[in-house]
């Protein structure tokens, strides 16, 4: 896991127990729904940063392979 991943990740449980923290405190839903909806945005920022981390295809060798055969000559 990369560090944004585990930062984003980090991000989105920390609002979730904030979230439930202010719940049991005031007992209303709509006063900390910025809280959950923000959990959310991380959660998903999470799940497409890790997305495109998993898609993305293996980085080529810098040194380029030698060919093996002959080269062809010019007549």
């Amino acid at each position: 896991m990369r560090i944004r991943e585990t930062v984003l990740i980090s991000l989105a449980v920390g609002c979730l127990l904030l979230w439930i923290l202010e719940f049991r405190r005031t007992r209303t839903f709509g006063e900390h729904y910025w809280l959950i909806m923000l959990c959310l945005a991380f959660l998903l920022a999470f799940m497409y940063v890790r997305g495109m981390h998993l898609n993305r295809p293996a980085q080529k060798p810098s040194v380029p392979a030698k060919q093996s055969g002959k080269k062809k000559r010019k007549s």
